[in-house]
């Protein structure tokens, strides 16, 4: 979820080509920096290393280290599934239009989960925004 709201705010990366179809091999990765050649067979490999990516930070949340972290190694689209997209426009919906959750159907307890790391990231790519302006 942290990832589909920093691509939602910023657009998602071009990914190389070659990591568009799976399986491909990446020369190093953005976790250890090592020269060692890692092989991705399925997008459960590309989780394990979003897993190893999203190790507690206090300068970076989720979504801002894997907006800048999986280019390198992955394309972000195998990573947002639609439901993420839909619970972002939904976020929207609630926070810019003023609808009530009771308007768009009973709020389960996952949508809240997922309404806080969307406005969480909303404020980190804000933040981010900004540094980009002011230089």
């Amino acid at each position: 979820m942290s990832l589909a709201v920093w691509c939602w705010q910023f657009g998602t990366p071009e990914p190389p080509s070659k990591y568009r179809c799976l399986p491909y091999s990446v020369a190093k990765l953005p976790v250890n920096y090592k020269h060692d050649p890692v092989r991705i067979e399925t997008t459960k490999d590309i989780w394990k290393i979003v897993n190893d990516i999203c190790k507690p930070n206090k300068n970076y949340t989720d979504g801002q280290a894997l907006f800048y972290s999986v280019p390198f190694f992955a394309d972000c689209n195998k990573l947002i599934e639609p439901w993420m997209m839909e619970t972002i426009s939904e976020f929207n919906y609630i926070t810019r239009f003023n609808v009530s959750l009771g308007q768009l159907d009973t709020i389960s307890a996952d949508r809240l989960d997922c309404f806080t790391i969307i406005d969480n990231e909303i404020n980190a790519c804000t933040q981010e925004r900004a540094k980009k302006e002011n230089g």
